[in-house]
């Protein structure tokens, strides 16, 4: 009776233990799949990025278009919340998105290279409530 219960403590413990790494691993890949972003165009006076919104979709989306400092915009599409030029930095707050694709088009007046420019998508996981970032290079 007592190598009964020892096995099903030791049992127990270690299911317990596979549950608890399939919890952490499933919202693990649910951050990582709640926003991801592309540049389908790049060019010296033109950038597109696209972004990819899963479900559950986060209430807001910070994107943060970063190129060299100086440069001088022409256009964006939607209208950007914020250059900093000295920084280098555009920032757009997309408030109340859906889930799908989102499109940031940003026209410049001053040529760049392209592998001179780089993003970050930010959200609050609408599972966790944790900040997530994500790259785009």
């Amino acid at each position: 009776m007592v190598r009964k219960k020892t096995l099903y403590k030791k049992t127990s413990g270690i299911v317990l233990g596979i549950l608890l790494l399939c919890l952490y691993f499933s919202v693990q890949a649910h951050a990582v799949g709640i926003v991801s972003g592309r540049y389908p165009t790049r060019t010296p006076t033109e950038l597109s990025l696209e972004v990819k919104v899963g479900s559950p979709t986060p209430v807001n989306l910070i994107i943060i278009q970063r190129l060299p400092p100086g440069t001088a915009l022409a256009a964006a599409n939607p209208p950007y919340k914020k250059y900093n030029a000295k920084k280098g930095e555009v920032r757009w707050l997309l408030r109340n998105v859906q889930a799908g694709t989102i499109t940031v088009q940003l026209k410049l007046a001053t040529p760049v290279k392209p592998d001179q420019v780089s993003a970050e998508i930010r959200c609050m996981d609408p599972v966790t409530g944790k900040l997530v970032t994500t790259q785009v290079k």
